[in-house]
């Protein structure tokens, strides 16, 4: 089955951009509480770490068990529909969070609990908005726009909670808890007047796959892609203590050195896995980021260790959207939105498992040890990508057209 082509009179740059742009404010509503919540829920309303940490990690749950509802309203209700949703759902998040604090002087349990279903309403908004984005700009652009697709999306995400993450902790420390949340209500609502003046992208008709079939088409780019995600883990979650370990300062040069090549080399080599194939992209970055995680593993400086960062930024970059291009290639059309719900929900299972190991590999063999284990899993990550391409075009159906649409 042929997906329908671009339409002729939509702009590939304009559609990437306004659809950027919904991503980030939406995802502004993510990156802005992340380091409000722990303040918020410790001092003001005096509970311990335990519920601090089910305070925010309690969206990424929500948001991993409703993968394959956010990819069934896509392929079903259209991406369009499915973003406005989560982006209405955002701005529900924001009103819970006023609500809560209202609350948070008389009744610091009402005021929890009211914060939590926020959470989870913003967890909700996350699913959405993430599947029907990535989505969406495939069904406006044609599959041969969809590593572009999923690449602008990835920026933007990634610029959004970089971005959003200090103004959030600046409304804190000037207007307090409520500026964030009124905050949180205004973004979302820059993101649906943009979203309100593209045009919709229409499902595909067709008999769609059960969801856990979907999961059997995407795992092994979604297992590769696990992999590679472990070197951008260990350095979001430990590079600084890292650093404080051998006594050198400045941790946020890594940082910063990490984020920039990751932005960069997709601005740039975008169009790298158009022109080269998913696999082959995959294959090559997972070695990069392999060699900048064993620089990590022998830094002897804080030079030595911004250069791994770097490099690790460099060979990440490309991971998620060369894979998820091969993971839409084995399911059809009208499973899009579920193949990509299935595939970005292997990232979301990495991420939450990734920290305990780390911490149970720090404790028992040192910080810089975390980092030989991510150049290891980049490795094997690179070796799947190199198999698994042939592995799929044997095992897909020969019903399911995988040719790129000339447009």
């Amino acid at each position: 089955m042929n997906d329908s082509p671009a339409a002729p009179n939509i702009s590939a740059f304009t559609t990437l951009l306004s659809l950027a742009a919904i991503i980030f404010f939406g995802f502004m509503t993510i990156g802005m509480p992340l380091p409000v919540i722990p303040v918020y829920v410790n001092q003001t309303l005096g509970f311990g770490s335990l519920m601090v940490g089910i305070a925010v990690g309690l969206q990424s749950v929500v948001t991993l068990l409703l993968r394959s509802f956010a990819g069934h309203t896509v392929d079903t209700r259209g991406a369009k529909y499915a973003v406005l949703k989560g982006l209405c759902g955002c701005v529900a998040a924001g009103v819970l969070y006023r609500v809560s604090a209202a609350f948070a002087d008389q009744s610091p349990t009402l005021a929890l609990i009211i914060l939590l279903s926020g959470r989870a309403v913003l967890g909700f908004a996350e699913s959405l908005i993430l599947t029907g984005g990535m989505t969406w700009g495939i069904g406006l652009l044609g599959p041969a726009h969809a590593s572009r697709a999923i690449s602008w999306q990835g920026i933007s995400m990634y610029t959004a909670i970089a971005v959003g993450a200090p103004a959030g902790a600046a409304l804190l420390q000037r207007w307090g808890f409520i500026s964030v949340a009124y905050t949180v209500i205004v973004l979302p609502l820059i993101a649906i007047l943009v979203a309100l003046a593209l045009p919709p992208a229409k499902p595909m008709a067709g008999t769609r796959l059960p969801f856990i079939q979907v999961i059997g088409r995407v795992w092994r780019p979604g297992l590769a892609m696990t992999l590679g995600s472990i070197g951008y883990a260990v350095i979001a979650a430990f590079i600084t203590l890292f650093y404080a370990s051998r006594g050198w300062s400045d941790a946020a040069y890594a940082l910063t050195a990490y984020s920039l090549t990751f932005i960069g080399m997709r601005l740039l080599f975008g169009d790298a896995v158009k022109r080269f194939g998913g696999a082959r992209v995959a294959a090559g970055s997972l070695l990069i980021e392999a060699v900048g995680q064993g620089l990590l593993w022998s830094a002897s400086s804080p030079t030595m260790a911004v250069i791994g960062a770097a490099l690790t930024g460099i060979g990440f970059s490309l991971v998620f959207p060369a894979l998820g291009v091969e993971a839409i290639k084995n399911v059809p059309h009208q499973n899009r939105g579920a193949a990509l719900a299935a595939y970005s929900g292997f990232f979301d299972l990495g991420l939450g498992l990734i920290g305990p190991l780390a911490g149970l590999v720090v404790g028992a063999f040192g910080y810089e040890t975390i980092f030989l284990c991510g150049a290891a899993s980049a490795i094997i990550g690179a070796f799947l990508a190199g198999q698994f391409d042939r592995r799929n075009q044997r095992d897909a159906p020969s019903e399911i057209d995988v040719t790129p649409d000339p447009h």
